[in-house]
């Protein structure tokens, strides 16, 4: 008669695991590999984190579920600098050049909300808005893109400005 191998250990390579196991394994890596990733910071990771650093900016659902959908997009397309504006789309040779229309540097998020000439009016209108209402005179890219006091602001701007519409 033969000898009879033991049963694997738990927990050993050999041991049959369950579905639901490997899914929270799986899970688990995932969760490392994200926040990994996040500290490595690419450039729209190192974005985001100087945004999310400062006192009065919410991210995530505490500042999405706050917003109607469209707006939400809007936002987090503004968040991420992957928006119709000429920087961004320059990169799939959609736009000819990521320089702005006002012809004093690229089209980026920063230079759309805080220094473009073509929308000085628009800017200047919200600019005594936030102010009246903050008490502050500066406003930094920061609290326009995350302090939900501000966005409100941000995304008339926006609105007014016209620039996202697709005709």
């Amino acid at each position: 008669m033969a000898i009879k191998e033991p049963p694997p250990r738990l927990g050993s390579p050999e041991y049959p695991r369950m579905k639901a196991a490997l899914m929270q394994q799986i899970k688990s890596q995932a969760k490392r590999d994200h926040e990994n990733e996040w500290k490595e910071g690419g450039p729209t990771a190192i974005k985001l984190q100087r945004m999310t650093r400062h006192r009065d900016v919410r991210s995530g659902p505490r500042l999405y579920n706050l917003l109607e959908r469209q707006a939400a997009t809007t936002l987090a397309q503004l968040r991420t600098g992957h928006c119709g504006l000429n920087h961004y789309l320059h990169r799939f040779n959609l736009k000819e050049s990521p320089y702005c229309k006002c012809g004093y540097g690229k089209e980026t998020v920063e230079h759309y909300l805080m220094e473009c000439r073509r929308y000085k009016e628009q800017r200047k209108e919200i600019h005594k808005e936030i102010c009246g209402s903050l008490g502050k005179w500066r406003i930094k890219l920061e609290r326009l893109l995350g302090d939900p006091k501000v966005i409100k602001h941000t995304l008339k701007f926006v609105k007014e400005t016209a620039r996202f519409k697709t005709t």
